[in-house]
């Protein structure tokens, strides 16, 4: 399961952010923290503002989860901490309250750097994601933006998903290269709320905050030098362990 998940979310880490980025400004909102509380994941990589209450889903509650909320969303019920987990009211979900709103979040190494038709690219993953899982993703729209007060380069995209057994689901998800890893944030709910919350979703996914910046696409000469370089330090040793060997007895 955690396998075929990854696979189609880091189908491809070749992608390029070869166009400059434009700057998604949160509606009515520019410069205005919203209100919530700060969620840092477990490595301390990232931090973003979250409503009040949000906390991460631990592991060892999914099983009272799944029982207090029989409709849980496929994505939440997959939960591999530092990897891959829910965020959200988590106590309230525990009573059977559950509205469909939480925050997904996908950790995984690799930065990605889309280039090409980002639509299209992210189209083809996730329909080879639906292809394994059974639910059926569309994306609808999809850019380059500079995200934050650091103007992080990141990808937005607006999603549907129609899952096999509730109703259908979107999400603004937020794509973010940063220190060689890659997260993605998936801020979601029912359908017929999108339209309201999406402005909050992509204020909220401006106050983020990561640890370490972006590495930026890598050049042919990045990729070469390193082996290049531990080659001839390999060369020296052998020559210098060569002259020993060859040298006569005293």
């Amino acid at each position: 399961m955690r396998r075929a998940f990854l696979a189609v979310l880091a189908a491809s880490s070749t992608f390029a952010l070869a166009q400059a980025p434009t700057t998604a400004q949160p509606p009515s909102a520019v410069g205005q923290k919203p209100d919530g509380a700060t969620f840092t994941n477990l490595a301390s990589s990232f931090r973003v503002q979250v409503p009040p209450s949000w906390r991460q889903l631990a592991p060892g509650e999914l099983k009272a989860l799944t029982t207090a909320v029989p409709q849980l969303p496929h994505d939440v019920r997959q939960n591999v901490p530092h990897m891959f987990y829910a965020v959200g009211p988590v106590e309230a979900w525990l009573r059977g309250a559950f509205d469909g709103e939480y925050l997904y979040v996908v950790e995984q190494d690799a930065e990605w750097h889309l280039d090409g038709d980002l639509k299209a690219r992210l189209q083809q993953m996730w329909s080879d994601k639906g292809a394994t899982d059974g639910q059926r993703y569309e994306v609808l729209a999809a850019e380059r933006v500079s995200l934050g007060p650091e103007a992080h380069p990141a990808v937005v995209a607006d999603r549907r998903i129609a899952p096999t057994d509730g109703g259908a689901l979107r999400s603004l998800d937020v794509h973010v290269p940063t220190g060689g890893r890659e997260v993605t944030l998936c801020w979601t709910c029912r359908e017929d709320a999108f339209d309201q919350k999406r402005g909050e979703f992509l204020a909220r996914a401006h106050t983020i905050a990561l640890a370490r910046k972006s590495r930026g696409e890598q050049k042919l000469s990045d990729r070469l030098w390193t082996p290049l370089l531990a080659g001839g330090v390999v060369g020296i040793i052998l020559l210098v362990l060569y002259r020993k060997a060859r040298r006569p007895p005293a």
